[in-house]
């Protein structure tokens, strides 16, 4: 049985382990950095991989390196097996499984950390590695068996994605009273927001274009003082009293509203998005959980989300 595949060299797992790095990392410099000997090591292995299976497994735009469909098709299966030998190692030694859970960054702070205790008791003491993915990878990263749970808005998922609803983020509008004048309780007003330091995000994703529309079609001719890398740091921001700015609903606990006036932001209220859990059905039933488990993990974050 399978004497074709092992009737000629050229195929080890040390080879597989280099293409599957090289394509996690996005190059081979990135896989092996400052490390010209073993960058060459994986260039020649890539190589003899693809003479073993007798196609091209990377093609060149430029000065870039990518995956031919070929070498997408091997990741994934590279991904698949080396997983699955790990998942048999760690039974076999009375070892949890490991599980690995995507999301933004802010979201993995205020929504997945808080569960992530229960998470790992109800995987039957887990490890739990927690990644932060912008949501654009993190459908890919799903889809090829790097990322076993995704946390992401359902919007940028296929209609037919396998997923279970979260929540719904809505959107607050955040002022420190020592920014107001004395007395004022209404914050409301577009004209009262023209005349205060925001703070908002750099990135160009959608909430931060959803918050600049909002923000012109009410009137705002809106130039953050403070644009930053993520939503985390626009919270630290208002919570030092240093500026306002629009947050999601979970990213507000915890503020002291007797220093930080709280209001619903109406400009975005129809911008609110559907935050879900997603997976990859074949991945789930290789690593041996059941629908009833998955669906529990959606449970205490769904818990998670309404503290």
């Amino acid at each position: 049985m399978f004497e074709n595949l092992f009737s000629k060299g050229g195929l080890t797992l040390d080879r597989l382990r280099s293409f599957m790095q090289m394509a996690q990392a996005g190059s081979i410099a990135k896989a092996a950095p400052d490390d010209t000997n073993r960058q060459s090591q994986i260039s020649r292995q890539i190589r003899e991989l693809e003479q073993f299976f007798g196609t091209e497994l990377t093609c060149r735009r430029g000065k870039t390196l990518s995956l031919s469909p070929a070498g997408e098709r091997l990741a994934t299966l590279i991904q698949e097996q080396l997983q699955d030998l790990e998942d048999f190692r760690r039974e076999q030694s009375g070892q949890a499984k490991s599980f690995t859970i995507g999301t933004g960054a802010s979201v993995l702070e205020w929504l997945v950390m808080p569960a992530l205790p229960q998470i790992a008791s109800l995987l039957g003491g887990a490890n739990l590695s927690v990644v932060p993915y912008r949501s654009r990878n993190l459908a890919e990263a799903i889809s090829d068996g790097r990322v076993d749970f995704a946390v992401i808005r359902q919007d940028a998922l296929a209609p037919n994605a396998r997923v279970e609803k979260l929540t719904r983020l809505g959107f607050v509008l955040c002022i420190p009273r020592r920014l107001l004048k004395k007395g004022v309780r209404d914050a409301t007003q577009p004209s009262l927001w023209q005349t205060l330091p925001f703070a908002a995000g750099r990135d160009g994703g959608q909430m931060d274009k959803a918050l600049r529309n909002a923000m012109a079609e009410a009137g705002v001719d809106f130039h953050p003082q403070f644009e930053c890398g993520s939503m985390l740091q626009v919270r630290q921001l208002v919570e030092m009293g240093a500026c306002a700015a629009v947050l999601p609903e979970i990213g507000v606990r915890g503020l002291d509203e007797k220093e930080i006036l709280l209001s619903p932001f109406a400009p975005m209220r129809n911008y609110g998005r559907s935050l879900v859990l997603h997976w990859n059905e074949r991945q789930m039933r290789r690593r041996g959980l059941e629908l009833s488990q998955i669906r529990a993990v959606a449970r205490l974050l769904k818990d998670a989300a309404a503290k």
